[in-house]
């Protein structure tokens, strides 16, 4: 799936302005307080949970609204991490970044590698609708995310959040499976694969084989993502890139 004159222009001035806005963070933010650094990721945060009460809001004001739009999609599992980062301190707190982290790489790669797979045609004219201008914006804003949250040097690794970052997604892998079935919506593929090969097998071995292969690729996925996360972050990112700092966490309790 390849990229559309417009969706490549769109995505790399995108990525441009995470990253430079990024790098002008590091060097206003990088020496103060762990507090201090934590500020652009709140108004992310805060900024997405917004947009999302604003997107509910006006599709149910224009009579629009049916199910596909309930945060039960993959992405939408950034809504629990970014808001209890938001109202939450210290080893909570730390637990929803790496979760934040984890995920928001997997579909950052995607993102980039097959942009039409996450954000359909929003890429290609952002500004034609309010629903591309959300997808477009919230997807971005999840990358800035993570990367912010390396350059700033705020995410401070723990070997326990591999174990508990899987179990979380694992829960709200549930949760989702139970709302595909119970409103007869294809959150996250559950009902029905987007891919033909796997939507063959669905077929023919059943949706119950079907649904435990895609659960079982799911945590695998996170669970091998995540203990890439914490290798990167623990031995080589906090090694080279960064002084760790082994206050941090102390500074928020």
């Amino acid at each position: 799936m390849g990229y559309t004159q417009a969706e490549f222009f769109t995505m790399f001035i995108a990525l441009f302005i995470v990253l430079t806005v990024g790098v002008i963070l590091k060097f206003v933010l990088g020496k103060q307080s762990l507090a201090v650094r934590q500020i652009p990721l709140h108004v992310i945060g805060a900024s997405l949970l917004i947009l999302e009460v604003i997107k509910q809001s006006y599709h149910i004001y224009m009579r629009n609204w049916h199910p596909w739009l309930l945060p039960l999609h993959f992405c939408s599992f950034f809504l629990v991490w970014y808001g209890v980062a938001l109202f939450t301190r210290g080893k909570i707190r730390q637990l929803m970044y790496f979760c934040s982290l984890t995920g928001g790489f997997m579909v950052s790669v995607l993102l980039f590698a097959a942009p039409r797979l996450i954000l359909h045609d929003a890429a290609h004219s952002v500004w034609d609708s309010f629903d591309h201008f959300h997808t477009f914006f919230y997807h971005m804003g999840m990358v800035a995310y993570w990367i912010y949250m390396l350059l700033l040097n705020i995410y401070q690794p723990d070997r326990q959040h591999i174990k508990k970052c899987t179990v979380l997604y694992t829960c709200f892998y549930f949760v989702v499976i139970a709302g595909a079935f119970t409103f007869h919506t294809n959150y996250t593929d559950v009902l029905y694969s987007s891919l033909a090969a796997l939507d063959h097998f669905r077929l023919k071995a059943g949706q119950f084989a079907y649904d435990i292969l895609l659960l079982g690729f799911g945590i695998g996925s996170i669970a091998g993502v995540s203990y890439l996360t914490y290798f990167v972050t623990s031995k080589l990112y906090q090694r080279y890139l960064n002084k760790f700092n082994k206050s941090a966490l102390a500074e928020q309790n």
